[in-house]
């Protein structure tokens, strides 16, 4: 009998779908995920089911359309009296602007540390950034460490933000410094990019970076 309904639903509707119910979950990192449940007629399975990646305002029934949500996976079951159940998982932010705040994570690490205790910095948080654009941010020096000229070449890192989607991130345990001498260099950072990795999840990466505190000496005899 409820498939004889849901099959009389489906031909009153011109989108041949009928939304059944909503699911709404969020991650601490803020990402958010809907879970839609359609039932179609099998034998439009093949024309109604969406690909990864449509916009849920594109591909949804339900009233209230998402713009930055999409099509993350799918699965179908097939049911009595020509139907079939299908599961659509959307990922992304209900929200129109902005990003999550950062979850910051402190870590106890035995070794790390030089002015301040010894742990690693962790911030994990949404980026709408490509993987190419993150990578390159994530390398690119932002702190140049100029040589005396009697000493070896220069180098340069990446220094930790003070902020990450709005959230501040901890202060250096000092104030970064130079500390130059006959034939040394001795230069101070505070905390900077040690390790980064991320995964794309619809339209946005999941990203996770570690900071350590860091220095640079260099003598010559």
């Amino acid at each position: 009998m409820a498939s004889v309904i849901v099959g009389s639903a489906i031909d009153s509707t011109t989108e041949s779908k009928v939304l059944q119910r909503q699911n709404f979950s969020k991650e601490p990192n803020g990402l958010e995920t809907i879970i839609e449940a359609y039932a179609i007629k099998t034998l439009n399975r093949d024309t109604i089911v969406p690909v990864k990646g449509v916009l849920h305002s594109v591909f949804s029934s339900s009233t209230k359309k998402y713009t930055r949500m999409v099509v993350e996976s799918v699965t179908t079951e097939e049911q009595d009296g020509g139907i079939t159940q299908i599961l659509v998982t959307f990922v992304g932010l209900t929200s129109l602007t902005g990003l999550p705040p950062t979850i910051v994570r402190i870590i106890p690490t035995a070794g790390a540390g030089i002015f301040g205790p010894p742990l690693t910095i962790e911030a994990e948080f949404l980026t709408d950034s490509t993987e190419t654009q993150f990578i390159n941010g994530s390398i690119s020096p932002n702190v140049v460490v100029a040589l005396p000229s009697s000493l070896v070449g220069n180098t340069s890192i990446n220094k930790m933000p003070a902020f990450i989607n709005g959230t501040k991130m901890p202060d250096d345990p000092r104030p970064p410094f130079i500390k130059r001498g006959k034939n040394s260099f001795y230069q101070y950072f505070g905390y900077t990019t040690q390790t980064f990795g991320c995964e794309r999840r619809g339209l946005f990466l999941v990203a996770r970076t570690t900071y350590l505190e860091s220095d640079f000496s260099v003598s010559a005899t």
